[in-house]
């Protein structure tokens, strides 16, 4: 079982969203990164390597600070 975490993902759902391209996937590359990590066995995946980064960065703020975040 492999845990998919794409970011925004180019579909009819995200159509006509301003969404910034660096970080949006296209439906192709996360069915390929999924093959991928099949492949090789892995648990968790990020399909565009700069989500993993943005994540790390969350995870580390604070709760309190967090939660007046408008993000």
């Amino acid at each position: 079982m492999v845990t998919v975490l794409p970011g925004f993902v180019n579909t009819q759902m995200t159509a006509g969203m301003d969404l910034p391209a660096k970080l949006t996937a296209e439906p192709e590359e996360v069915g390929e990164a999924i093959v991928r990590a099949v492949i090789k066995g892995r648990n968790v995946i990020y399909v565009r390597p700069i989500w993993q980064l943005i994540m790390l960065i969350i995870r580390h703020i604070p709760e309190a600070v967090f939660k007046k975040m408008s993000i």
